[in-house]
């Protein structure tokens, strides 16, 4: 048991005092003594520990939280923790990305590995790629803010979702709920627990989803209903208890989602290129000639969002995914033995999708003859892409003198093997493409006139790869650019963590990991110069690194707690599976380090009715890897850099109080100042590497953030409760790309949501009824989730987040 907490005291020290001057502000006339926060339970440390003796930037949602917010995936919790970013990444309704205190990775690549781990019931998930699921059943997630690898599975720079699912009751119940919306929004969900027959107890889940999208498609023949989802998953839950220290849990997942990602839209067709060092004026409206006049009439206004489009390019995106866990949990006094086996199989693609806003249309050569014929700005497709992950993690868990000692050792196997193909294809300005054996041709054409003063200047798109054989050209698939890749990752790990209580208020922790990454993979890239599949490259490379954890937790007060942390993070190198030269993909990538000083403080004041805790953090970030996104004649792609040393500091504030009887209010703050302190990039003028670390921006990185939700319960009737809950998120603006960020990023945005929920229905003696009616974007917000400056492609564009929702949930469960 923890020894914190015990101490009443009441003197704080001169950073406790300084924490809490938010919370002493806050006036204790008309609480009611009655009034009492619940106690928060989490699993931060790998074993169930109270919130506020937990000494971790934790943000726990239980799952009365959960159905008081609504929330059904990952994705639904973002902007409700301090410094926490999560969205879906473009062309895809299922690919995640997390940034927690800035650091994250918005690469689709199934060879990069996240910046922030996803943990599901103990168990990492490799790859944010199919991260964004209807999870059936879930009991807790918590937002761990901060390094973590001492205590984790799998070693990540930037934090860690820890997501718990209900496991079996051993008891007859079910749960049945349906949700109904705006624009077809449909789900249903079933849950029903077995009676525990000998030593075995089951729980089967189910859910299917579908939704109508809020935008639509008017190209004849194409998908019409963009942004939407069709998805059904189903889950088996297994717990074997042979005997009262034995505890077997075994879990099947399935989960399968089809549907329109939410659409590209064009904001802006460039007049200029910029490098990161120097701005080159090009007319693309004028250069490129009827395809990009046409994109460029098509944006409008950039800051508004479209619901009509005419696109010729966007398929339905598919996913598969299967999951096997096993948890062996063995009590043996004082210590426990714990085993998880767990292997995943993702697969996931589509057949088109348009990132270039229309239906298009361009004279082209060598395509339509130098006729007028239908021609892409930039399709991309994911034939294959697939995740085969198979972990081991062996932990030793127990207590020692007199449960003053508390300690974890473990040892965790990884192993990963992927493929992925994704071709492309794009049109570029014919003027960058002069310089050839094909120039004749374009002057010959009449795409190329005379200017006056200037001389030949060449106007018109051709669409890339050339549709014959010329080296760089696959015989195979004229008209793409290939890019194949795969990699196997073998990965090993130790890593062990002790807290040791010197008295009952002061408490020293101490974590120590070693891992080492072996990795091996493969590219095929016909921009490169290959022509058969046969002739890819190869390479490997090994990484390894020793990360620590230091803490120190004081329990200033009975009810009071301050800590000072110092951490470091790794995350692996490895090799560049979009790279468009040889000297890219021979290159890897180093890996990256982080290291994280934390002050913070987990308090309770006012006879446990106001809770304050709060941190504040200074991260010295080097060996950055940063995604450097490229654009040519070999297609689009990026190349993952270590592009120098960054500095990332900032406070977090989480404030929650029960202002009078029934009345919640939770208020969240984020303040992030993220800078590059270097930034190296190629200079292409010199071909030198050169420091531009004072025209860059952290990505995904807004100054400020935060949420306030208030929630109402009423004084409960005699058959039932009613209770009215309204949140809104604030985000500052960001940038996508450290520089080419002028046209693409991300202005400041307010999300509201509200819900009102009539619960504790009774319906006979062990039924439970719950009804509630919500809105999501309640102001009908137009913003920008993500974007993409396609550089010397010639435009840029965004996905823009989804109009007002609104819909009813009923929810009957029987115990």
């Amino acid at each position: 048991m923890s020894y914190l907490g015990r101490s009443t005291r009441s003197t704080l020290t001169p950073l406790a005092a300084a924490l809490t001057l938010a919370g002493a502000s806050q006036s204790p006339i008309a609480l009611g003594q009655e009034l009492m926060l619940e106690e928060i339970v989490v699993t931060a440390q790998r074993r169930q520990t109270m919130l506020q003796d937990t000494p971790i930037a934790v943000t726990a949602f239980n799952s009365e939280k959960i159905a008081d917010l609504g929330i059904y995936d990952i994705s639904d919790i973002g902007g409700m923790a301090p410094n926490t970013n999560i969205q879906k990444q473009p062309s895809s309704n299922s690919n995640m990305s997390i940034y927690i205190r800035g650091v994250g990775s918005g690469e689709t690549s199934l060879m990069v590995d996240p910046k922030t781990s996803f943990y599901l019931d103990g168990v990492y998930m490799s790859k944010t790629v199919g991260a964004v699921f209807d999870i059936v059943d879930l009991e807790s997630v918590e937002v761990l803010r901060g390094p973590q690898g001492t205590l984790f599975g799998r070693n990540s720079t930037g934090g860690a979702l820890n997501v718990t699912t209900v496991k079996p009751a051993g008891e007859f119940g079910f749960r049945v709920e349906g949700n109904y919306g705006n624009d077809g929004y449909q789900r249903a969900s079933v849950s029903v627990d077995t009676p525990k027959i000998g030593m075995m107890s089951a729980k089967i889940s189910g859910m299917t989803m579908q939704y109508d999208g809020w935008a639509d498609n008017d190209f004849p023949g194409g998908e019409s209903d963009l942004g939407s989802e069709d998805n059904d998953a189903y889950r088996i839950a297994l717990r074997f208890e042979p005997t009262d220290s034995l505890t077997v849990d075994y879990s099947y997942d399935r989960t399968k989602n089809e549907g329109v990602p939410t659409p590209f839209q064009i904001s802006k067709v460039k007049d200029s290129i910029y490098n990161g060092f120097t701005t080159t004026p090009f007319p693309y409206t004028f250069l490129g000639g009827e395809l990009y006049q046409q994109m460029a009439a098509s944006v409008g206004d950039p800051d508004k969002r479209r619901e009509d489009y005419t696109l010729d390019g966007v398929s339905k995106e598919w996913l598969d995914v299967t999951g096997h866990t096993l948890t062996v949990n063995w009590e043996l006094d004082p210590f426990t033995i714990k085993y998880i086996f767990a292997n995943r199989e993702t697969s996931s693609g589509y057949d088109s999708t348009d990132l270039d806003g229309g239906a298009l249309t361009a004279r082209d050569l060598f395509y339509g003859g130098g006729m007028e014929v239908p021609t892409p700005g930039f399709h991309a497709t994911i034939d294959e892409g697939s995740i085969d992950l198979t972990t081991n993690e062996l932990q030793l868990i127990g207590d020692a003198f007199d449960d003053r000692l508390q300690y974890t050792v473990g040892y965790y196997q990884y192993r990963e093997e992927i493929y992925q193909s994704n071709p492309q294809t794009f049109s570029l300005p014919i003027q960058f493409l002069l310089g050839g054996a094909l120039d004749g041709a374009y002057a010959a054409a009449g795409f190329c006139p005379e200017i006056p003063g200037v001389g030949p200047v060449c106007q018109g798109s051709q669409r890339l790869p050339l549709p014959f054989p010329s080296p760089g050209a696959d015989p195979n698939l004229n008209g793409q650019v290939d890019f194949i890749y795969g990699q196997t990752t073998e990965s090993w790990a130790v890593y062990s963590q002790a807290t040791f209580s010197f008295t009952d208020n002061l408490d020293l922790t101490a974590g120590v990991r070693y891992t080492e990454d072996d990795r091996e993979g493969f590219l095929f890239n016909e921009s490169i110069g290959q022509s058969s599949f046969d002739e890819r490259f190869t390479n490997d490379g090994t990484w390894d690194n020793v990360s620590y954890l230091l803490t120190l937790n004081y329990a200033v007060a009975e009810t009071v707690n301050v800590y000072g942390t110092y951490s470091t993070g790794y995350n692996s190198g490895g090799f560049n599976s979009r790279a468009s030269t040889l000297s890219a993909w021979e290159d890897p990538f180093d890996e990256e380090e982080l290291f994280s000083y934390e002050l913070g403080i987990k308090s309770d004041w006012f006879d446990s009715r106001v809770r304050l805790n709060a941190a504040l953090f200074y991260n010295d970030y080097q060996d950055i890897q940063v995604a450097q996104f490229e654009a040519g004649s070999g297609g689009a792609s990026s190349r993952i850099v270590n592009a120098g040393e960054a500095t990332y500091q900032g406070l977090e504030i989480e404030l929650t109080a029960l202002l009078t009887q029934g009345l919640l209010m939770e208020l969240t703050y984020g303040y992030l100042d993220a800078e590059f302190d270097e930034y190296l990039a190629r200079n292409p003028a010199t071909d030198r590497e050169e420091d531009i670390s004072d025209v860059t921006s952290v990505t995904r990185a807004p100054e400020n953030s935060g949420s306030l939700g208030l929630q109402y319960d009423f004084e409960p009737f005699s058959w039932g409760a009613l209770s009215a809950r309204v949140d809104a998120v604030y985000t500052d603006g960001f940038t996508f790309h450290p520089f080419q960020n002028q046209f693409d990023s991300a202005d400041d945005r307010t999300i509201v949501n509200a819900r009102v929920s009539l619960k504790d229905i009774a319906l006979g003696d062990s039924g439970n009824l719950r009804v509630a009616a919500w809105v999501k974007n309640a102001t009908d917000e137009e913003y920008r989730e993500w974007g993409i400056d396609f550089a010397t492609l010639g435009f840029a564009g965004n996905t823009y987040g989804r109009p007002r929702t609104y819909g009813v949930d009923v929810i009957y469960e029987f115990r």
